[in-house]
């Protein structure tokens, strides 16, 4: 009989495991007008609000329009986002103007990056002028920290009344995926636009904690001598609020008296604006908003009243422009993501656009909504995504 052979047979199972990493949530903030102010859990709001049917985003946003902007008038420096590694500062003059943004903290490893437009436009890194002229080469510090770069932020070419606005606007680019676009019409008109992810020590400031707080205590952020970055004032406080005040009560003209002739030095005084002067320019702050019938720039339409009873018919531009960069950075692309309708994935960059028309390039992408549109890549490279 034969031996028996018997033979063992291993067999080895190799298990792959792939981990994702989910990235925190991208926040944004914005500051401008008298002042007005954008948290990040307004902002999210808006981006919410943007992503939903036509009809349902106008219910909703009828439903609570104080929700989604807070209006804050004071003057002084203030907090825009403080945490543990991203410092942002803001000065406030007149009734809140922005006339001055400073960024710094650990994240930029002690340095300080200085935006004023008073006078003139001024930049400093560290206290060293940069980027002299409009519109200037790119500037970066060596250790590639931050890069910033003049670009020019318009709002059409013309609309009702023959409203229009172009602005020159400073980029940044810095650590741990923050952006800022700082928008400069005129003096003491700057607007911050702050996009960043949310911070895992948590952040805070007038910008809000991004958890929910719907309500933020503008003043309880006043910046503490020793912890400025921003300017040393030239003026003791007091002093700089009264002439402030001084200039911002002086009268404006509404456009409507400049429509019939009437004189520049016809106005109105701030404090009847803030008592309910500012609904003469009601229609007119309607039909600059509600040029594509998306509800999101309607939201500006209080924070328009006031602004142009107390600044003047050019604040109708800059608050179409401050709305328009508000859809484009908060709303477009989560718009896009939740309305367009492709058959199959396009892998590539898409937004929804309220502005399209039949024609205009990157507009149909998806072959059903006219609203939606490439972005970013080949032939539509000129139009931003964000």
């Amino acid at each position: 009989t034969p031996p028996t052979t018997t033979t063992n047979t291993t067999t080895t199972t190799t298990t792959t495991t792939t981990t994702r990493t989910t990235l925190p949530e991208e926040i944004s903030c914005i500051a401008y007008g008298d002042p007005h102010v954008i948290t990040f859990d307004q902002a999210r709001k808006i981006r919410e609000l943007g992503m939903l049917t036509h009809e349902e985003m106008w219910r909703q946003a009828y439903t609570n329009l104080d929700a989604y902007i807070t209006t804050f008038m004071d003057s002084g420096d203030y907090w825009l986002l403080k945490s543990p590694q991203i410092s942002v500062q803001a000065r406030y003059e007149g009734l809140g103007g922005v006339c001055e943004v400073a960024v710094g903290g650990p994240f930029l490893q002690g340095h300080v990056f200085r935006v004023s437009h008073q006078a003139s436009i001024h930049i400093t890194w560290d206290g060293e002028p940069v980027l002299p002229s409009y519109p200037g080469p790119e500037f970066s510090d060596e250790q590639g920290l931050i890069r910033a770069s003049f670009i020019d932020v318009s709002y059409g070419d013309e609309f009702w009344d023959g409203v229009g606005a172009r602005s020159p606007a400073l980029e940044l680019t810095l650590p741990f995926d923050v952006r800022m676009t700082i928008v400069m019409p005129r003096a003491c008109r700057m607007s911050p636009f702050l996009t960043m992810r949310k911070q895992e020590g948590g952040q805070d400031g007038q910008c809000g904690k991004a958890e929910g707080d719907d309500k933020v205590n503008m003043s309880h952020w006043r910046v503490d001598h020793p912890d400025s970055l921003l300017s040393p004032k030239m003026l003791p406080l007091e002093a700089q609020r009264a002439v402030a005040a001084h200039d911002f009560h002086t009268t404006h003209a509404s456009s409507r008296r400049m429509a019939d002739g009437g004189s520049a030095t016809e106005g109105i005084d701030v404090d009847l604006c803030i008592e309910g002067a500012q609904e003469e320019f009601a229609e007119l702050c309607e039909r600059v908003l509600n040029q594509t019938g998306n509800a999101i720039p309607m939201l500006f339409l209080e924070a328009c009243k006031l602004d142009v009873c107390v600044g003047g018919p050019e604040m109708l531009a800059y608050t179409a422009m401050v709305a328009s960069q508000v859809y484009q950075k908060v709303v477009a692309a989560a718009a896009g993501a939740a309305l367009c309708e492709f058959a199959h994935p396009p892998g590539h960059s898409y937004i929804w656009d309220p502005t399209c028309s039949m024609g205009v390039l990157g507009c149909l992408a998806d072959g059903k909504n006219i609203e939606c549109r490439y972005c970013g890549f080949g032939p539509y490279e000129s139009i931003p995504c964000r």
